[in-house]
C-alpha cells in the first residue's frame, strides 16, 4: 500500500482508473474483513475488528465515479454526461460524413474502411493515388502502399472533435484528481489497517499450519520445565511432506520418523545429549529450540497432548560449521565469537543451544572451555541444551544436581542408530560401529580396537549391558502402558454401554406408560359412545356391561407390572426436578422454567401463564452450557411459545398411528393454550384424510374442522379449531 500512496503523492493524486484498482481491491478486502469480524465472541477478535477503520465512504465514492470494468462513469459529474452526449453526437456526425466520402472515393483506396490516426478520422489511400484526395497525411502503412489521409473536408469537423475530447478529458483528470486527494485523506488508516490485515492473515497462517500438522498449541510451563510428547521437527515430519514439496521443492523420498519425547524438570538445567554420530544428536537440539520458538510465536507444534514450554527472554545458537576462509576465522574461532556473545548478554531467562560443545580443537582444552563455559553460564541463571562427544563434558553434567545427560540409542546389532533419546545415561559415541557401517575395512577397525586397549573393551561391554537393560524396562514400561490403556478403553466402553442400557431402558417404560394411557383414554372415549348407544337399547345393556368390565379388567391384569415399573420411574424423575430448573410434560417438546414445587405438583412458566401439573407428568430437562451471546440481526416476529398455530405431520402413517399422533398434539396444544391446529396428511388415496377428519369431528376438545386453503396446504391439510 505505501508505494501506492507514494506515487499518489508524488503526482498530487492524479492517477488513472487502473492506478486505483489495487487501493480500491484493499479497501473492499479490509471491509470484508470488518463485516466478517463483526460479531466477533472474542476480545482479541473484536480488538482487531477496532484496529480496522471504515472506508464504506471511499467505497461508495467509487463506485459513483467508476464502471465495473474500471472506466469512469458517464454520470460521474453533471458536466461529464454532459460533455460525453456532445461528444458521442459529433462523432456520428463526422463518421457519416467520413461514411459517405468513403462511398464516393472508393476506387482511390486499399480498403473501404475508416481508421483513426491521432486521434483524427482518415481514409486508406493507396500511395498511388494519393493526389486524387486532398488532404493531411497523418501515417503510413508498414508495406507504403497505404497513406492515411484526413480529407479536407473534415479537418473542421475532426477539430472540433478533438476540442471536445480534450475537454472531456480534462473533466475526467479532475474528478480523478479529486478522488485521489480523498484517496490521499485515508491514506494513513490504509497504511494501519493493511498492517492490522498482515497480522490477520499471520494468525490464519499458523493455523492452517496447525491443521496441516495435526499439530497442538502446547502448554505454556511457568516454572522453567520442558515436556515433549512425540515432537516431530517440520522438516522431517510426513505429514508435511506435500507443503515441503510445494514449498521447498523437496525431493527426498518420505521415510518414518522417530518422534522425540523429552521430560526436562523446573530443577534441571542443562541438557547434555551425548551418542553416536548421525544418531540424531543435532535434530534434538534443533527440535527443542525451534518448538520454543514456535510456541512463543503462537503456532501449533506438530507434537502430542502434554507438550509443555517455558517462555524465554531469548534464545541463542551455535550449530553448524561457521568456518569463513576469507575473514581468517577457523570453525573453532567462530564457535568461541558466538559462545562469547551468548555469554554476555545471558540472563535467568535465557537458553543456549550448543552443537559439539568444546569440539574442533584439543580434546583436552576443549573439555575445559566448555566446562568452564557452562559453568559460567549456569551460575547467571541460564539454561542450555547442548550435544558433544568429550567424556569431561558428560562427567560435568552427571555430576551436577541441576543437570541431566541423555544418549541417543544406538542398535548394536545392526550398527545404526534408533534415534529414541534416553534421559539418564551418557551416550557412547560408537565411532568405530560408525567406521565399519560406512565402508572403514575390518582390519583398520581391528588395529583401533587394540590401540583402544582391554579396559576401553571393559568399559564398552558394561555400557552395552547398561543400555539393554535400559531397552528391557522401557518395553516393560510401554507394554504396561498399553495395558492401562485398555484396561481404561474397556472400562469406558462397559461405563457408556451401561449408561446406554439405562437410557433404553427409561425410554422404553415411558414409551410403555405412554402407550398405555392413550389406549386408556381411547378406551373411555369408546366406552362413553358405547354407553350412549347401549343406553338406546336396554335389552343389551347388562350383556355389554359384563363384557366390557371383563374386557378391562384383563386388560388391567396385563399391564400393571409395567405400569408400576413405569410409574415407579417417573416418580423418580419428577423428583429430580427443582425450582429454577426446566421441565417438560411428557410427549411434548415444549420446555418451561419450574416457578414452585410441592410434594406432589409443579408450577411452570408456559408462555408467561403459570400453570399447575401433576409431578409425575413431567421429566426434568438437561441444562444446555451456556454460550457466549453472539450479536444477530433481527429475526422476524413469529409465533410465541403457547401460540395459537400448531402443526403435526402425519404423512405416511397408518390410521391408527395417525390419529395417536393427532391426540398428542391436541394435548400440548391445548396445555400451551393453542387455538388451533394443523394437520398434514397429504393428498394420496384420501384415507388417512377422511379417517382423521370422522375422528376428529366426534372429539370433544374440537369445536370445528376445515380443509387448509391453499396457502395453507389446500385439501393435503386439515385445520383444527380447538374449543
Amino acid at each position: 500500500m505505501d508505494p501506492l500512496l507514494d506515487a499518489l503523492e508524488r503526482s498530487g493524486g492524479r492517477a488513472g482508473p487502473e492506478e486505483f484498482r489495487p487501493i480500491l481491491s484493499t479497501a473492499r478486502a479490509i471491509e470484508a474483513v470488518r463485516r466478517f469480524l463483526e460479531p466477533a465472541e472474542t476480545p482479541a477478535l473484536a480488538a482487531y475488528r477496532q484496529a480496522l477503520p471504515p472506508f464504506e465512504d471511499l467505497l461508495a465514492r467509487a463506485s459513483r465515479l467508476f464502471a465495473a470494468d474500471g472506466s469512469v462513469r458517464d454520470d460521474a459529474s453533471p458536466k461529464l454526461k454532459q460533455l460525453r452526449d456532445r461528444l458521442r453526437r459529433r462523432r456520428t456526425e463526422v463518421s457519416r460524413q467520413m461514411a459517405k466520402l468513403l462511398e464516393e472515393r472508393r476506387a482511390f483506396l486499399g480498403d473501404a474502411v475508416l481508421v483513426e490516426r491521432n486521434d483524427r478520422y482518415c481514409l486508406p489511400v493507396l500511395a498511388s493515388s494519393r493526389g486524387r484526395v486532398p488532404g493531411i497525411v497523418h501515417d503510413r502503412s508498414g508495406s507504403g502502399q497505404t497513406v492515411f489521409v484526413e480529407p479536407l473536408e473534415v479537418v473542421e469537423a475532426n477539430n472540433d472533435l478533438a476540442l471536445q475530447a480534450a475537454e472531456e478529458r480534462r473533466e475526467v483528470e479532475a474528478l480523478l484528481a479529486e478522488y485521489g486527494r480523498t484517496v490521499l485523506d485515508a491514506g494513513p488508516d490504509l497504511s494501519r489497517a493493511v498492517a492490522v490485515l498482515g497480522q490477520l492473515d499471520a494468525l490464519e497462517a499458523r493455523v492452517e499450519f496447525g491443521e496441516i500438522a495435526q499439530g497442538r498449541v502446547p502448554e505454556i510451563s511457568e516454572d522453567g520445565s520442558w515436556s515433549l510428547a512425540a515432537a516431530k521437527h517440520p522438516l522431517l515430519d510426513p505429514r508435511l511432506a506435500p507443503l515441503r514439496r510445494r514449498v521447498l521443492d523437496e525431493s527426498r523420498a518420505d521415510r518414518a520418523v522417530v518422534p522425540l519425547d523429552l521430560e526436562l524438570p523446573r530443577e534441571k538445567r542443562l541438557l547434555v545429549v551425548s551418542g553416536p554420530n548421525a544418531g540424531g544428536k543435532t535434530v534434538v537440539l534443533k527440535t527443542a529450540g525451534l518448538f520454543a520458538l514456535m510456541a512463543q510465536a503462537g503456532f501449533p507444534v506438530p507434537a502430542g497432548p502434554g507438550t509443555r514450554l517455558p517462555v524465554h527472554g531469548s534464545i541463542r545458537a551455535e550449530i553448524g560449521d561457521a568456518q569463513a576462509i576469507l575473514s581468517d576465522r577457523s570453525t573453532f574461532s567462530s564457535s568461541m565469537e558466538t559462545l562469547a556473545q551468548i555469554l554476555q548478554s545471558a540472563d535467568g531467562n535465557a537458553l543456549a543451544l550448543i552443537d559439539e560443545i568444546g569440539g574442533a580443537t584439543d580434546p583436552e582444552e576443549g573439555s575445559a572451555l566448555a566446562v568452564a563455559w557452562l559453568e559460567a553460564l549456569l551460575a547467571r541463571g541460564g539454561r542450555a541444551i547442548v550435544t558433544t562427544h568429550l567424556s569431561a563434558v558428560k562427567n560435568f553434567a552427571a555430576g551436577r544436581r541441576d543437570a541431566v545427560c541423555a544418549a541417543m540409542e544406538f542398535d548394536e546389532a545392526t550398527g545404526l542408530p534408533s534415534y529414541r533419546l534416553h534421559a539418564g545415561l551418557a551416550g557412547r559415541s560408537h565411532a568405530l560401529s560408525v567406521a565399519k557401517d560406512r565402508g572403514i575395512p575390518a582390519p583398520v577397525i581391528e588395529r583401533a580396537q587394540e590401540i583402544l586397549g582391554e579396559a576401553w573393551h571393559r568399559r564398552e561391554l558394561a555400557e552395552t549391558e547398561a543400555e539393554a537393560v535400559l531397552e528391557r524396562l522401557r518395553q516393560k514400561e510401554a507394554a504396561l502402558d498399553e495395558e492401562r490403556r485398555r484396561a481404561t478403553a474397556e472400562a469406558d466402553r462397559l461405563a457408556g454401554a451401561r449408561d446406554g442400557l439405562a437410557r433404553e431402558r427409561a425410554k422404553l417404560l415411558e414409551e410403555v406408560k405412554s402407550g398405555f394411557d392413550r389406549a386408556r383414554d381411547r378406551l373411555a372415549r369408546e366406552v362413553a359412545e358405547e354407553l350412549a348407544r347401549l343406553r338406546q337399547n336396554p335389552a343389551r345393556l347388562a350383556q355389554a356391561s359384563a363384557a366390557r368390565v371383563l374386557e378391562q379388567a384383563e386388560q388391567d391384569a396385563a399391564a400393571e407390572p409395567v405400569l408400576e415399573e413405569a410409574a415407579a420411574a417417573a416418580e423418580q424423575k419428577a423428583l429430580e426436578l427443582s425450582v429454577g430448573s426446566r421441565a417438560r410434560l411428557k410427549g411434548s417438546k415444549t420446555e418451561a422454567a419450574v416457578l414452585a414445587l410441592d410434594e406432589e405438583s409443579a408450577w411452570l412458566d408456559v408462555g408467561g401463564k403459570r400453570m399447575q401439573f401433576p409431578r409425575t407428568n413431567l421429566e426434568p430437562v438437561a441444562q444446555r452450557p451456556r454460550t457466549p451471546a453472539v450479536k444477530q440481526a433481527p429475526s422476524p416476529p413469529g409465533p410465541a411459545l403457547g401460540g395459537p398455530v400448531r402443526e403435526v405431520n402425519v404423512i405416511g402413517r397408518r390410521l391408527d398411528d395417525a390419529i395417536d399422533e393427532v391426540e398428542k398434539a391436541l394435548d400440548t396444544a391445548i396445555l400451551e393454550g393453542g387455538a388451533s391446529l394443523r394437520v398434514v396428511h397429504g393428498h394420496g388415496t384420501g384415507r388417512l384424510r377422511d379417517g382423521l377428519r370422522d375422528h376428529l369431528r366426534g372429539h370433544r376438545a374440537v369445536a370445528s374442522i376445515r380443509a387448509a386453503d391453499a396457502r395453507e396446504g389446500g385439501n393435503g391439510a386439515t385445520i383444527v379449531e380447538l374449543r
